[in-house]
């Protein structure tokens, strides 16, 4: 007996297939496997509603920096050098004018908030400074005056007071668009320096910052030395009339 020859095949079992594997690709199983665009955006969308823009705008700009200081910085231009000044001549910024007038080397100067021990004596700075900022400004701060006046040949640069010269108030406050007298002092070791010796002050200028991510309000930061004088020393002893140091 002859077999039956085959079937053929059913041109519609290739549609039956190809419409259950559709079926199959749009089962709930298969589309919680994929990307959801329209719940990543409202969940991105809730995130920034939380989170304050100033935040989000730190958040991103970090990345930014650590790429940008991996190339070199913002400014990869060389900072100009410090200025060459001498006693008298005036340094300006955002922040302060500052006029170093003299140097003197004087045995001892209480009233200035200035305490020598036994084999010291004072090294004093008579200063003119005026606060060009909008707000007053502590004279004996780190980013006031005493932060921006430091004498190179002294180990600790940065002055140990400061006070008017003219009525001895020690730490004052600077007014905006006031000049005002200063004297700032190191105590130094008594055979550290002579009548006629030199020091070097390196004059500092500060960047105005707006806190806007951790802090907030604004202050002054990285100093950046901009001038330095050239300052002659002169020895008054005891002091001149025996009372101060000018």
């Amino acid at each position: 007996m002859t077999a039956p020859p085959p079937a053929a095949p059913d041109p519609g079992q290739d549609d039956t297939a190809s419409a259950r594997a559709t079926a199959e690709a749009a089962s709930p199983g298969a589309a919680s496997a994929r990307p959801r665009p329209r719940r990543a955006a409202r969940l991105v969308h809730a995130v920034s509603d939380r989170v304050p823009t100033g935040w989000l705008t730190g958040i991103l700009t970090i990345p930014f920096l650590a790429v940008t200081a991996a190339f070199g910085g913002l400014n990869a231009v060389a900072a100009p050098p410090p200025a060459r000044l001498e006693a008298g001549e005036t340094h300006r910024n955002a922040q302060l004018a500052l006029t170093v007038e003299r140097a003197v080397l004087i045995d001892e100067l209480p009233e200035a908030g200035i305490f020598v021990e036994d084999g010291e004596r004072v090294l004093a700075l008579v200063v003119t400074a005026e606060n060009r900022w909008d707000r007053a400004v502590a004279a004996h701060s780190e980013t006031g005056v005493t932060g921006s006046l430091l004498v190179e040949e002294v180990e600790r640069a940065a002055p140990e007071s400061v006070a008017r010269f003219d009525d001895v108030t020690t730490d004052p406050y600077l007014q905006p668009g006031l000049p005002v007298p200063l004297v700032l002092t190191w105590a130094v070791p008594g055979d550290a320096f002579a009548d006629g010796d030199e020091v070097h002050v390196d004059v500092r200028d500060f960047s105005l910052r707006t806190g806007r991510l951790i802090t907030y309000g604004e202050s002054w930061d990285d100093p950046v030395t901009a001038a330095v004088l050239t300052v002659p020393i002169t020895d008054v002893g005891s002091g001149v009339d025996g009372t101060d140091a000018g």
